[in-house]
Parts: C-alpha cells; structure tokens; sequence
C-alpha cells in the first residue's frame, strides 16, 4: 500500500463524488447513521454502478489506503461531512463522525461556555437574593418575574452605584446598598433591632439628595423593599408613621405607582405625621377606585371613619359609619368604637353615641366581651357622662336583661351600694380611678351612699399613685369622711334625752363614715412624707372619732414623732398608749422604741448621761422579752436584733450586751449573720466607714480571730469525733461556732474589766433585764 500524501488527505473519488452530489444539498450534513453503515451490503441502497465500475472504485480506494475494513462483516465504511457552503470533508473515524453528529460545525462548545456563565450568574444572583430578601421573599420574586412580561425589564435588588459620580453622592449610594445587603437579610430571618431600624432610616435619609437626581435609577423592587423595612409594625420601630410619610412621597416622585396598601398606610402616615388636611384630601380622591373596589372598600372606609373622628367632623364619620354597616362586606363591628368615644365627649351628641353603642352591640352579639364593654363605660365616664356609663356596666352585669333607658325609677336590685361596689372594685382594679370618683359621685346623686372599704379603696390607691392631684383628692375624700364619722358622734350624743325611737339618718355631702382604715391609710402617708404637723391633727380627730387604735395606727404616731426630731416623747406616749387602749406592741413598735434611745438618736452622750441611759435601756430589753411570744412565728427581726446589741454596745455595757445577746439567741432563736459579728467585734455600725480609715487594721485582726477560732474549732470536731476528717464545716456547724466565737468575745472583754465582781453585777441585770433564770451562769474562757 503506497503511503498517504498530503495531496490526498481529501482525495474522493469520481464515483463516490457522482453519488454523493445527488443528495439534497439542503441537509446540513449528508451522512449515514453508524448504525446503517454497519449494515451488511444488500440491505444498503443499491447503487447506480455496474459491478464492474464497483469493483474498480474499490481496488482505487484500496491502492490509496483509503479503504477501511470492518473487521466483522469485511465491509469498508467511509464517513463524510458536507458543510455550509457544500464543500465535502472526509472524517478520520466513527469517533469523529459521531462528535460531528452531535455537534455540528463545532458550535456546540461556546454555546455550552455560555450557558455555562449564563446559570453562573443566575446562581449568583439568587444568593444575593436570598441574602437580602431571605429564602421566603427569593420566592415571591421568583414567582413575580414568573409572572412578568419577557420584554420588561429584570428585577434590580441593589442601586447601579456607578450612575452616581463622587459630586453626586455616590458614598451614600454605597451606604444605603450596604444597608439593604445587611438590614434585608436580617429583615426577612429575624426580628430588627431599634439599632437596624434607626440605621436604615438613616442611610436612606443620607441618600435622598443623590436619589432625588436619579429616581428612574432606583427600581420598583428596591423601594418595595424599604417599604417593607421602615413600614414594619413593631415596638422597635416607633417613627414609623413618619418614615413612611416621607418615602411614600419619594416613591411617588420617581414615578412608581403605589400598590392599594401602600396607599392606605401612606394616608394615614401623613394624617399622624400632622398633615391632617391633606390625608382627608387624598382619601376623598381615592373614593372611586379603593373605595369601591370589593378588596380595599372595608380598610379604606374604614381609614376614613377613623380620621373624621379624630378631626371631630360627626357629621362625615356618620355618614361613613352607615356605609360600612350596609355594606355586605365582612367586618369586624368594633371599627365603631372611635365614633362612640368621639360622640361620648360632647354632651349635644352623647345620645348618638349611645345609640351607635347599640348598633355595636346587636352586631356583636354574644361575641361582645367584658373588655369591650370596658372600654365603652370608659369613654363615657372620662366624659363625666356616668349615667349612660351606667346604663352600660348594667347590662353588661344583667346580660342586658335589665333596660335603664327611659326609666323612672331604677329598680332596687341595681341601685344599691354592693351592686355599685362591684363597679368601683373593677374600675379600681383597672387604674381608672377618674372613674371610678366620677361613680362615686353619681351614687350620691342618687341618694346612694357608698361602703367605707369601697371609697378607702380609692383613698389608697389615689395614695399610692403619689401624684399631687390624686394625693389631694384622697385627703379631701378621707376627710370629708373622718367629719361625717365627728358629725354623727356629736349628734348621737345630743340625741341621747331624746326617745329612743328616734332613728339617726346620714345627712350632708352623703360620704361614709370613716373607719380606722381610712385614719391608717392617711397616717401612714403622713409619716412617709414626714408631715407631722398634719399627723397630729389626725390623732387628734382620731381621738374624737371614738376608735380604739391598733399597733398599725399606733406605729404611724410614733414613728411620725421620731421623723419630726421629737423622739424624746416616744418612749412616754408609747406607754401611754398601750396602757390607755389596750394595744398590744408589735415588732415595729419595738423598733421605733429602739431607734428613739438617746444612744441611738443623738451623736454623743456625755458621762452622766450614760449612767442613766443603762438602767432604761436594760428596762426596754425586759418590756421586749415580755413580749416575746409576738415573735414565736417568724422570730425577731435581724434589723432590731441589730439595735439591741448595738444600743448596750454604744453605752459600753457589756454585762448588759452579753445577757442580751445570751437571751437573743435562746429565747428569740437568733442567730447572728457575719456582718453582726464582724460589727460588735470592731465597734461600729458603718464598716465600710471604718474600714477607710485606720480601722481598717482592726478589721483585719477581727478577721483573722475568725478564722483562727473557726479553725481551732473544726480541728477540735475532728478529733472527737463530732465531724469527718475530710470536708469543710457544715454551714449549720458554722453558724453555731460563730455565735459562740461572739459569746466567748463578749466574756473575755468582761473578764478584762478590773475592780468588777462579773456574777454579782450579771445577776443584778439579769432582774434588770427580766432575763432570772433564763440565760445560764458565766463562765469565763480565754479561748479567743
């Protein structure tokens, strides 16, 4: 076989060419499928030629090496590609032919190049997608550029930042794009901060100059998307209202058309942001297209009622009233609440107000609730309109059973002071206390006299609001209430040479009498706010008003004079007192009684003074320990225990200090915290005072006495038994070492004192004390 040149690298023969021509040069490429050319050759098209001219083409092809054998049928194949001109290429193998098959012209690898770089992009995009609207709002694009026409243009999530040169603003134009990149993907996963909602409201102000020389730059999707952002109802977000108004306007200067809600919410931004007369405005063009379109009419109408009441325009909040209630659309009835609280506040459409009330609740029906009701009684009683107030709280107790309306004479089962009370307790409770005064007022009225515990209720929560305005009120009232109690007294006894038949009716403004609640509830506040001027005028009404005090009372009184630098007259009208009226002393009692000592209210006693302040003071301590059982539920209280101690500790008594600490611990079951010890040890009250100055060399040693002490003591446990070898002391253990390490301080300072008998002067002030026979013999220890 001769070898293959280059001239006949295309070399076809004349018969193959004839034959190949008469094909229709239409085809992109005239060639047999592998699968037919495999075939054997009598189911192959016969050809034209002789065997003869057959036989000669083949022996051609076979001295030019261009005859392929096949190995199983001994069949050459030859494989041809015509192109788009018509010229004829001979292809090297099946391989070739079956690449030039599927790809034509070799067109097939740029076309998938591009493809490939076109779904690049598009990935890209849906993550930038995702990233700014999360997953949820990826899709609703998706399905809205499903939607859209292949000739409009692509969404843009992001401003062309390029549109804008440096004198234009650009660097706020990449502020605002970081903004959306950043707030858009928290916006659509999480709750935003005031932090983001503050941040894009203040990117986006930034850029409002450069945006406003370029809206037709910014697409629909990018303002959709700060809508989405600065219009969110949430706590964190409370400029809303006016965020929107300004954007709304921007939206509408670039020339993008607000969608129905938008337009709606837009509205009623300009109304709050103060711009009152335009939102009206702008609602009134809006009449015949949202406002008859079946998908907006109940949110717009709606809309309107609210601002027409708002401006006080009846007339028009009516007429919108009655367009929703004929409408057939489905509502919610209480989008009339606005216009009742609007016709409540004028006494000329009060009636109509009530009316619209019962419109409301025919509505409603059974599905009326106790809140609604509420807020109803609220806007006419903030009115003082309390008679329709009433009405209203009497069918909501009645299940409208009972009709007030156009009544004579109501009935006795409603007008009466316990179905009142009701009414008082609920509006107290809810914080309405101008309310509830205004019913108060209405009972008397109507000859209703209101219970004492109803209108200290009142007192006390007027009080414990502490502005001026209800603190007078609630003086005025308890007043009026502690004269009507004087009033009756002094009648009653003027009354006394009289029959007996004659029965004592309630006469004047018609207050209740007061009771010791109400003295109580005015004492304490005048201890509180350290008036004792008016507390002594309270006492003395209290004395005339005929009623026994209790210790609550009596403890206001003392603690009064206490505050007002009289606390010399303590100790006396204390006495006095409990003897006087059989009052029984409380743990505040002792404790203003403690804090009244000389010891404890002046800043320095003089040596006479001393000597006589001993003798009382162990005098008190045995008035506290007859009242000991007034302890025996919850014990004594750390802060008195704490000026006992205190009190014999500051007039140097020690005996006295140890028996009553003895006496603390075994018969009011006290046991002292840390800060006790530490205080008695190092003589003072205040140790974050004295540990500034050079006491504070005193409370270090204090603190190693402790510690050595607690240390001996454990190793002493240990080695009887008491306690394991491992582990620290248990904090029971603890607290009883410590009580003792006090105990034993306490003995050691009294075995110091010189020219003393110890047993003769503890037993005199154990009779001093009234402590005989209640705390055991001393003894002496140099353990500490």
């Amino acid at each position: 076989m001769p070898p293959r040149t280059a001239a006949l690298e295309h070399f076809i023969c004349k018969s193959c060419l004839s034959t190949l021509r008469k094909r229709n040069p239409a085809a992109q490429w005239a060639l047999r499928h592998s699968s037919q050319a495999a075939q054997p050759l009598a189911s192959a098209p016969s050809s034209r030629l002789s065997n003869e001219q057959e036989l000669e083409r083949q022996k051609t092809l076979e001295a030019l090496g261009l005859l392929k054998k096949d190995k199983n049928s001994g069949v050459s194949v030859h494989y041809f590609e015509q192109g788009k001109g018509g010229r004829l290429r001979r292809l090297e193998d099946e391989d070739e032919f079956g690449q030039s098959l599927m790809d034509p012209d070799g067109q097939s690898d740029p076309r998938f190049k591009e493809l490939e770089q076109e779904l690049e992009q598009a990935t890209q995009f849906t993550k930038i997608v995702e990233e700014i609207w999360g997953k949820q709002g990826a899709e609703k694009l998706r399905k809205r550029v499903a939607t859209q026409d292949e000739s409009s243009p692509k969404p843009s999530l992001l401003l062309p930042e390029d549109d804008w040169s440096v004198s234009q603003g650009r660097r706020h134009i990449v502020e605002l794009n970081n903004m959306i990149k950043t707030t858009g993907r928290k916006f659509f996963g999480e709750t935003l901060t005031a932090k983001r909602f503050n941040a894009a409201w203040k990117y986006y102000s930034a850029a409002r100059v450069a945006l406003s020389q370029k809206w037709e730059s910014v697409h629909e999707d990018v303002w959709d998307l700060l809508w989405q952002i600065l219009s969110m109802d949430h706590e964190n977000n409370p400029n809303r209202m006016s965020h929107i108004h300004i954007l709304a306007k921007d939206i509408q200067k670039a020339g993008v058309s607000l969608r129905p809600d938008q337009q709606l919410l837009a509205i009623e931004a300009t109304f709050i942001s103060g711009f009152k007369e335009e939102a009206i405005t702008a609602h009134k063009k809006l009449v015949t297209t949202l406002g008859t379109n079946p998908e907006t009419f109940v949110d717009f109408w709606q809309l309107g009622l609210r601002m027409y009441c708002l401006v006080g325009d009846i007339a028009r909040a009516e007429r919108v009233a009655n367009t929703l209630l004929e409408s057939p659309y489905a509502k919610d009835p209480r989008y009339l609440l606005p216009f009742i609280r609007m016709c409540a506040q004028n006494s000329d459409t009060v009636e109509k107000g009530f009316e619209m009330y019962q419109r409301l609740r025919s509505a409603l029906g059974d599905s009326i609730t106790i809140e609604d009701y509420d807020q109803i009684i609220s806007y006419f009683l903030t009115s003082n309109e309390t008679e329709f107030a009433f009405y209203i709280f009497v069918e909501m107790m009645t299940s409208r059973t009972v009709d007030l309306r156009g009544a004579r004479r109501v009935p006795s089962s409603v007008a009466n002071p316990f179905f009142y009370g009701k009414w008082l307790k609920r509006l107290i409770g809810t914080g309405d206390l101008q309310g509830a005064y205004n019913v108060i007022l209405h009972m008397k009225s109507k000859g209703v006299m209101p219970h004492s515990i109803v209108v200290n209720g009142l007192i006390g929560a007027w009080l414990r609001s502490g502005t001026a305005d209800n603190i007078q009120k609630a003086e005025e009232v308890a007043w009026a209430m502690i004269n009507a109690r004087i009033q009756f007294l002094s009648i009653r006894k003027d009354m006394q040479s009289l029959a007996t038949s004659v029965e004592l009716r309630q006469y004047g403004e018609g207050w209740p009498r007061a009771n010791l609640e109400t003295f109580s509830l005015l004492a304490e506040n005048y201890k509180e706010r350290g008036i004792h001027t008016k507390m002594k005028d309270l006492w003395d009404a209290f004395m005339r008003s005929e009623i026994a005090p209790n210790s609550f009372m009596l403890n206001q009184l003392l603690f009064s004079y206490l505050q007002d630098g009289q606390g010399k007259y303590v100790a006396a009208l204390s006495r006095d007192l409990t003897q006087h009226y059989q009052v029984e002393p409380d743990s505040w009692t002792f404790m203003v009684l403690w804090q009244a000592l000389p010891v404890n209210r002046l800043v320095q006693l003089s040596p006479g003074q001393i000597l006589e302040e001993i003798p009382r003071t162990r005098s008190l301590f045995a008035e506290l320990v007859q009242s000991a059982h007034i302890f025996a539920a919850s014990g004594i209280d750390t802060k008195l225990a704490r000026y006992v101690l205190h009190s014999f500790r500051k007039l140097d008594d020690k005996i006295g200090l140890l028996l009553a600490y003895r006496a603390l611990r075994q018969i009011f079951k006290f046991s002292p915290p840390d800060i006790i010890i530490l205080e008695l040890q190092v003589g003072s009250m205040d140790i974050e005072r004295t540990g500034k100055g050079k006491g504070s060399l005193r409370l270090v040693h204090a603190g190693k006495q402790v510690e050595t002490y607690l240390r001996r003591r454990h190793q002493e446990l240990i080695a009887s038994g008491e306690l394991p070898a491992r582990g620290g002391l248990p904090d029971d253990v603890k607290r009883e070492e410590l009580g003792n390490f006090l105990d034993q301080f306490i003995q050691n300072q009294i075995a110091a004192m010189r020219g003393t008998n110890a047993e003769e002067e503890i037993t005199q002030a154990a009779i001093e004390m009234g402590l005989q026979g209640e705390v055991p013999s001393h003894e002496e220890s140099s353990d500490v």
